[in-house]
């Protein structure tokens, strides 16, 4: 199949589990005709024909598949980020999926078996939403015939959830100890008196110039001028309603790091950042924004999001960036407070 190739992942994003199947190959004028629809069978074989035998997953199969993601799960705990992270989202309290690993847990592992798995499968496409994306230089009418005669969608009416989720608490600053040699902090901020545009646009911006470049506020002050930090950098993530700080540190620097990180926090809420800095931060969106259409996988996420995220067409978010004022970043600034701050601590015992 000339290097096709297929992929499957399950993600989350926001409230909603996402579960993709991804197939690429190359076109029938540089190689010979058919090979795209050879592609297409194997494709589709996969996933409809699975490796079940006596009406259960392949035992051998399944034991391989469920040690890996027990090995997987472990890791994840034994990880002082993605540790650090979910402690942090048990801490803002959201009482939804986005507190757990997409990974799940070992006794949830433990109860599924060859038998439980398949009949999950037998429901899998039935009980929940299809949408399939093509890219290439493929006819429509050709692709709709190939799908309708071999996979076999289910054409509900489910509704989309609401896929976005908010939270909004007191003050709550913990210090926990761990094993690892350097320290992770978290602080973090819920977003939910943002409106839906700022969280789109203004807050981006916002983000790329306090904490989400090199040539940030908290990358330039925090860790190049008075090396409190071996890392830092800011996020936001609007479907789960949370702006977050995150850095790696030497617990000595604990005390001076939060201070700094507030000193620049309060700052952009004061409008101090030039325009030459927002120049700077539209420039990077632009140019990723711009870069949408060079791969097809970018494309085909842009309108999967597009779908499921209520984002703009491409032409819409480019010129709200644009559109952006100094003024517009300021009003972001000041609807940004720390809620919360989560330190791992490192392990500080004197050894020999």
């Amino acid at each position: 199949l000339y290097n096709a190739s297929i992929y499957s992942t399950t993600y989350r994003n926001g409230t909603q589990i996402i579960t993709e199947f991804g197939l690429s190959c190359i076109e029938d004028k540089y190689t010979e005709k058919g090979n795209f629809n050879d592609a297409l069978d194997f494709f589709f074989e996969i996933i409809n024909k699975p490796n079940i035998k006596d009406e259960q997953f392949d035992k051998k199969a399944f034991n391989i598949t469920k040690e890996r993601l027990k090995t997987a799960i472990k890791s994840e705990k034994e990880n002082p980020n993605s540790y650090s992270y979910q402690r942090y989202k048990e801490l803002i309290g959201i009482k939804n999926i986005i507190n757990g690993s997409i990974l799940g847990t070992i006794d949830q592992l433990n109860k599924i078996n060859e038998k439980t798995l398949y009949n999950y499968y037998k429901s899998f496409f039935k009980n929940n939403h299809i949408d399939i994306f093509v890219a290439g230089n493929i006819s429509e009418k050709y692709i709709t015939k190939y799908l309708n005669e071999n996979f076999n969608i289910n054409q509900n009416s489910l509704k989309y959830d609401k896929v976005s989720t908010s939270y909004k608490k007191d003050f709550t600053e913990v210090v926990e100890k761990s094993k690892y040699n350097q320290s992770k902090l978290i602080m973090g901020s819920s977003i939910e008196s943002l409106t839906d545009h700022e969280k789109k646009y203004e807050a981006i911006v916002y983000n790329i110039i306090l904490g989400s470049s090199p040539n940030s506020k908290l990358f330039q002050n925090v860790r190049e001028k008075h090396s409190y930090a071996y890392n830092i950098s800011s996020g936001i993530n609007r479907l789960d309603g949370t702006f977050i700080i995150s850095a790696g540190i030497s617990y000595k620097n604990y005390e001076n790091t939060k201070r700094e990180v507030i000193k620049q926090i309060d700052a952009m809420k004061k409008g101090s950042f030039s325009l030459k800095d927002i120049k700077n931060a539209k420039e990077v969106i632009l140019s990723i924004l711009k870069g949408i259409n060079d791969t097809q996988w970018s494309m085909i996420d842009h309108y999967n999001n597009c779908l499921y995220y209520g984002t703009e067409r491409l032409k819409k978010q480019i010129e709200e960036i644009k559109n952006i004022s100094k003024e517009d970043i300021i009003k972001v600034a000041k609807k940004i407070n720390i809620d919360t701050i989560y330190l791992l601590k490192e392990d500080t015992d004197e050894r020999i």
